[in-house]
């Protein structure tokens, strides 16, 4: 049996009515088994990604969970996603019981706030243009130049090394230079990995655990947590104040952080407050680090277990460097296509977040069931993007999935690691760009060999990780590239 397709499918089935006064009513969709009151907490606090692929194997696209209390409607189909993800009047964001909001407060991300958000973003857009983007490429190579130096100075070639934990590194010191570019050395302590763990763990056990004590209560656990936020609203603060009271630039300035205090609302006039901004940096680091850190981690192994793929890879970076000791220029990506797409079909397989939730705002139909107001609505992009109506033997890594004649074809929902519709991540573009300047700069100094006695098991929390961590063996292919930022690193792309 593969995903339900021997059961009815919740996309295919007809809906069933029940005479019930004047107007018929749909049922309820497929109930996955669970315990008596907790329903299926347990399951979704174990593993919840493999919680929710049985259920899909079990009862196919659309699958209700309890959890407590709290009813949630799983989704695995594309075209049941994309429902969901392009109706905001009828699924909307999480409200204020949201425990993403305890760290990112009303950012993008979080804000269910319509006309505060959609003001939010037309004041964010300009920061992300191409334009924009080519001006943070320097900051983007030098922390590149950097990391590739500590790795040269830490590590002989065949030791071994958390791969992950150093792409967490150098995309925190990205994220860290091109919003700070004055400042990074206060970030790294409040935004270390290690405070990091500790706030998305917190918010994702209370987002699946319904039982979680109260956020007040002195418990070890919450009191750690808001040390932890603590340190980093004093931060924050503290960097806005002395910008503000520095003045912006003229020109806006060479970071994220002087643009958006530059920013205006284009049919107002106004700017963003303290609060405002602090929300737009927390979530600016979300999207900005652990996500390209855990993909470009699963893209690393992917590739040491697919060697051919390497190979293919380790030729076009080669091909287009030539024998230049240096690092790419963002001239140099269009000419590598396909380390673009190793990084996106590791998306594919390894979405960074797994899981988007939205919450229905009214009682609604769904794939021919009835899903009530107050549910939650989880859309899974971990099945999605095995879905075998729209992916050839799915579970293989297979980069030609994301040639341009491959992407054509493709159904619009059935591939969406940064989300869809109205709420598509702003950040796409920047993510995308950083992965594939990493990616091409490590594969031309390095070869990274998992190690096999290495328990590799997929952990989800707000991002999908590597559980325990990811070690490799690093080995050199190529001289020093460290320090070789190329003079020509900020200029656009054609």
């Amino acid at each position: 049996m593969t995903h339900g397709q021997d059961k009815r499918s919740a996309l295919d089935a007809a809906p069933v009515t029940t005479a019930s006064g004047p107007q018929d009513r749909l049922q309820p969709a497929p109930e996955a088994d669970g315990m008596p009151m907790l329903g299926n907490v347990v399951d979704f606090r174990r593993n919840i990604l493999d919680a929710m692929q049985k259920g899909w194997q079990d009862h196919g696209d659309l699958v209700r969970y309890r959890l407590g209390p709290v009813v949630v409607h799983g989704v695995s189909s594309p075209e049941l996603a994309g429902e969901v993800l392009t109706d905001s009047a009828t699924y909307g964001k999480l409200g204020p019981d949201n425990p993403l909001r305890l760290i990112l407060g009303e950012g993008l991300l979080t804000s269910d706030d319509h006309e505060s958000w959609m003001r939010n973003r037309r004041m964010m857009q300009p920061i992300y243009s191409k334009q924009a983007l080519s001006g943070m490429f320097r900051s983007m190579a030098e922390s590149t130049a950097d990391q590739i130096a500590h790795m040269e100075a830490s590590y002989a070639s065949g030791h071994q090394i958390d791969l992950h934990g150093e792409m967490m590194r150098v995309t925190l010191d990205i994220v860290s230079r091109c919003m700070f570019s004055t400042d990074v050395s206060r970030t790294r302590e409040a935004l270390s990995p290690e405070a990091v763990d500790v706030a998305v763990n917190y918010a994702f056990d209370r987002l699946q655990n319904p039982f979680s004590p109260p956020t007040g209560w002195p418990t070890p656990r919450n009191r750690r947590f808001h040390q932890v936020m603590d340190g980093i609203d004093e931060m924050m603060y503290s960097v806005i104040e002395e910008r503000r009271a520095a003045g912006v630039p003229e020109g806006g300035g060479n970071d994220l952080l002087d643009m958006l205090l530059a920013a205006r609302d284009a049919d107002t006039g106004q700017q963003m407050n303290d609060r405002e901004l602090r929300d737009e940096i927390i979530t600016t680091f979300a999207a900005g680090h652990e996500t390209t850190a855990v993909t470009l981690t699963w893209a690393f192994y992917l590739l040491s277990k697919h060697r051919e793929v390497l190979r293919r890879v380790q030729q076009e970076v080669d091909g287009v460097l030539a024998d230049a000791d240096r690092m790419p220029t963002v001239e140099d990506l269009p000419s590598m296509p396909y380390v673009l797409q190793v990084f996106e079909e590791a998306l594919r397989l390894y979405p960074s977040a797994p899981i988007i939730p939205r919450l229905t705002l009214k009682d609604t139909q769904l794939g021919g069931y009835h899903v009530p107001k107050g549910s939650r609505v989880l859309v899974n992009l971990f099945n999605i993007h095995r879905h075998e109506r729209h992916w050839t033997d799915p579970e293989r890594f297979h980069p030609d999935h994301f040639t341009e004649g491959n992407r054509k074809g493709r159904y619009r929902f059935s591939y969406m690691p940064f989300g869809a519709g109205p709420h598509l991540c702003i950040g796409k573009h920047f993510a995308l760009m950083e992965a594939h300047l990493l990616l091409a700069a490590l594969v031309r100094r390095y070869e990274f060999r998992h190690v096999p006695s290495h328990r590799v098991v997929n952990h989800a929390t707000i991002t999908l990780r590597p559980k325990y961590g990811m070690v490799m063996t690093l080995h050199e292919r190529h001289g020093p590239l460290a320090g070789s930022v190329p003079t020509g690193a900020g200029t656009a792309a054609d």
